[in-house]
């Protein structure tokens, strides 16, 4: 009986040991993978506490941005832009703002295609998505992209908005007199439009460039070679030109006349006179050619003056709309 309830008091001790060990060591795995649970936290705490702040960092830094614009220190406004631009920006919007206005100061220093490369990254959900567009379609304008920069403007929704609404049409007016395309002028023309201080002087302007282009009538080559030949100079005053033909007629007629003394006194096999008439024959007919070719440079020279016009109005109104 004594061994008996030795082994029975053994069993008991040994059962109440292994059940003690076990919890112990239950309790140190769940000790062991709330601590693992607890560094992961952290971990994750700690990231997106830098993300914060690095956020908060480029949205200090693109306010200054702003700033330097305002006092037009467009070139430190630039490098400060080039910095932001090669860093990892996360939020979308302000991505979008910084490719904004690194297009918009490579507008304003003329650099054109660099513009337009910067304003295509914009996303199409952006908040500077319209004036991005704006500019982008002038910048087309610039580099003879006539087609693009219609395009871009017609996929610009502003109904919502009357100034911006007159602003795309004032755009679309001008590149179809660019293009020379009157019918889509004036189909433009009969859209109603409200009156609004962006755009009212230009648009004005625009009728009255459609009017000088439609009323220029080019002088014939033909005549104006007729009429040079018969008077040195006469042809190129037909053209349009006020002050070049007398110096035609200055150069060629004294030239002219000393050819036709020569004749009388050396006579017409002489090397004076052989000498002096192929020289007067030389200017007597580029005089006759260079007024035929000047109706077409004239006409050239009406037509870029007319475009240049047309390019600085279509400028000013964005520039007004925008910053």
């Amino acid at each position: 009986m004594s061994l008996f309830k030795s082994l029975f008091v053994f069993s008991i001790v040994f059962c109440i040991g292994f059940n003690v060990q076990s919890k112990a060591q239950d309790s140190l795995i769940v000790s062991t993978d709330s601590s693992m649970t607890d560094s992961t936290n952290v971990d994750t705490i700690i990231q997106t506490s830098n993300q914060e702040t690095k956020i908060k960092s480029q949205r200090e830094r693109f306010s200054f941005v702003l700033y330097l614009i305002s006092s037009e220190l467009y070139d430190d406004a630039q490098h400060v832009l080039g910095k932001l631009n090669r860093d990892s920006i996360e939020n979308r919007n302000l991505k979008d703002s910084v490719s904004y206005y690194i297009g918009w100061l490579k507008y304003f220093k003329q650099d054109f295609y660099g513009a337009i490369s910067s304003f295509e990254t914009i996303d199409s959900s952006s908040t500077v998505l319209t004036p991005s567009a704006f500019y982008n379609s002038i910048c087309q304008i610039q580099i003879d992209s006539l087609s693009n920069a219609k395009r871009i403007l017609e996929h610009i929704d502003v109904t919502s908005d009357g100034q911006l609404e007159n602003l795309k049409t004032l755009q679309l007016r001008g590149i179809s007199l660019l293009q020379r395309d009157y019918l889509e002028y004036d189909s433009l023309t009969n859209l109603s439009v409200e009156r609004s201080f962006i755009t009212e002087s230009e648009m004005s302007e625009m009728s009255n460039y459609a009017q000088a282009m439609r009323s220029y009538k080019r002088k014939s080559p033909w005549i104006a070679g007729l009429l040079s030949a018969i008077l040195p100079g006469l042809g190129k005053f037909y053209a349009g030109y006020r002050g070049i033909p007398f110096g035609a007629m200055y150069m060629t007629i004294p030239l002219g006349a000393i050819a036709a003394e020569s004749l009388i006194i050396a006579g017409v096999a002489s090397a004076q006179f052989i000498a002096l008439g192929a020289l007067f024959g030389v200017f007597y007919a580029g005089n006759i050619w260079g007024s035929a070719l000047s109706v077409y440079a004239k006409e050239k020279e009406f037509y870029d003056e007319i475009d240049h016009n047309i390019e600085f109005d279509l400028h000013t109104p964005i520039r007004r709309a925008f910053r």
